[in-house]
């Protein structure tokens, strides 16, 4: 399968931080291990097909996305979000889960230069 990469943008953490670089450090070390986190349980959750599990690891991964700078991630986590909340399992959005799920090491590398650079 041909998933969509995930481009960072780190403006809106950029523009919370108001330029005080040590919380942008602190905002985006928390994001990327709570990232870690849900994606780790989305992807669970997925594999078991535990709907309110995946609704709840999506939610959470909008804000932490969008604080992270992963604007496709915040978008598909969003759409998840707003399918799951029926509390059925919806198939079809697996192409979204997985984007999320095959995209985030390679996320997490580049936010991880962005950490160690500063």
């Amino acid at each position: 399968m041909n998933y969509k990469p995930i481009t960072i943008d780190l403006s809106y953490l950029y523009s919370l931080a108001g330029g005080d670089k040590s919380f942008e450090q602190i905002l985006l070390i928390g994001a990327v291990e709570d990232v870690n986190i849900k994606v780790s349980g989305l992807k669970d959750s997925w594999y078991v097909r535990d709907a309110e599990g995946i609704r709840k690891n999506a939610h959470s991964l909008i804000s932490l996305s969008a604080i992270a700078g992963m604007p496709e991630v915040e978008g598909w986590s969003r759409t998840i979000d707003q399918v799951f909340a029926d509390g059925e399992f919806h198939p079809e959005l697996e192409i979204l889960a997985q984007n999320i799920i095959a995209g985030w090491p390679a996320a997490k590398s580049a936010l991880n230069r962005v950490i160690e650079a500063n």
